[in-house]
């Protein structure tokens, strides 16, 4: 019984947002557990994995919600661009 009810108040909240919202929301939670590695070469490829599922990601998932952070799913594929190709620059400019 509790259980179905959680699942319920998680539908209820995960219908005001789309998939990339809440790859969003990961990436920065991880990122703040990386940043206390302070390795950017951790951050780096945090970035790129990241940047990865953002490219990968359909399109039509990440169709515009209620509460939706971004205003167009291309933005969510621009995001991912961009981690993917600033990952390579961070790795390579990293000491450890």
């Amino acid at each position: 019984m509790v259980s179905h009810v959680s699942l319920q108040l998680m539908d209820n909240i995960l219908l005001q947002y789309n998939i990339g919202d809440v790859f969003l929301l990961l990436f920065g939670l991880t990122l703040l557990g990386v940043l206390v590695l302070r390795s950017r070469k951790v951050l780096s490829l945090h970035a790129g994995v990241f940047g990865l599922l953002f490219v990968l990601t359909p399109v039509g998932s990440l169709g515009i919600a209620e509460g939706s952070l971004l205003s167009e799913p291309l933005a969510y594929k621009f995001l991912g661009l961009v981690l993917v190709l600033a990952s390579p620059i961070l790795y390579t400019t990293a000491r450890r």
